[in-house]
């Protein structure tokens, strides 16, 4: 018969092990409950994105409304109404291979560039964009420098009276146009190129473009897009040329009145 002893010791040992249980049971019910809620806070979290609204902020409206479309080409009867600026680059409108040409008519008379769409496409797409939405129409000549250059296509030009007018001296965009090969002369008498400001990379083109009328012209560094050559009506150039001034700033303006843009 087991002593009193060994009966204590055993009923200790029996109460030990219901207790160790006892909390192991514990245990796993507090696990239990953290899973649910765990899960049951993934649940909610979820279904609130899932009918969260979908409109946008109001933060993120003023991004969306600063977008810039492209405006589309041109008709190239010339049959497009006249626009004056733009928001976006133009697409390119042109074909490389092909010939392109320019009449300009001004109040001065007439003269005809030869466009090197082969050359300068991104340039000439530009001018032939613009033109063939009678961009240039009625804008001046308004920097013109004898054995310089003659310049035209600003919209809002300086002036005597107001040097420094306030607005856009563009269409409102800026083309990566074409740099071109150094070569002497740089731009040869009645070469046209694309004007640029001195902080813009080289090539840049936007709508003011110059013919080289002497040789203070011809020996400007490469940094404008070369993209045409006046092949008829020099006399309507040189006169024009000879109602400028040193400053630039013409005695006499001439107007463009329209530039025809003709391919084959």
């Amino acid at each position: 018969m087991p002593s009193a002893k060994r009966e204590r010791q055993r009923a200790a040992r029996q109460a030990k092990m219901s207790e160790l249980a006892a909390a192991r049971q514990r245990r796993k019910r507090l696990t239990r409950g953290v899973v649910v809620v765990v899960i049951a806070a993934a649940v909610v979290g979820i279904i609130f994105l899932l009918n969260r609204p979908t409109h946008k902020s109001k933060l993120a409206k003023p991004h969306a409304s600063v977008s810039k479309k492209t405006t589309p080409c041109p008709a190239s009867d010339g049959s497009s109404a006249r626009r004056t600026s733009f928001s976006a680059p133009p697409p390119m409108c042109i074909n490389p291979d092909k010939s392109y040409t320019a009449k300009v008519v001004t109040t001065a008379g007439d003269f005809t560039i030869a466009l090197d769409a082969k050359s300068a496409p991104k340039t000439v797409n530009d001018f032939v964009f613009l033109a063939r939405y009678h961009f240039y129409d009625g804008l001046i000549f308004h920097r013109v420098i004898p054995g310089f250059v003659v310049q035209g296509g600003d919209p809002n030009p300086p002036t005597a009276s107001n040097p420094t007018p306030s607005g856009p001296q563009g269409p409102g965009f800026t083309v990566d146009g074409e740099v071109p090969a150094p070569h002497h002369p740089q731009y040869p008498l009645g070469s046209v190129a694309m004007a640029k400001t001195a902080t813009q990379p080289p090539g840049a083109s936007g709508s003011q473009f110059f013919i080289v009328v002497g040789p203070q012209g011809e020996d400007l560094p490469p940094d404008y897009s070369l993209f045409g050559q006046v092949t008829s009506g020099l006399s309507t150039v040189d006169k024009i040329e000879a109602g400028g001034t040193a400053s630039g700033v013409p005695k006499v303006v001439y107007r463009i009145e329209n530039i025809t843009i003709s391919e084959s």
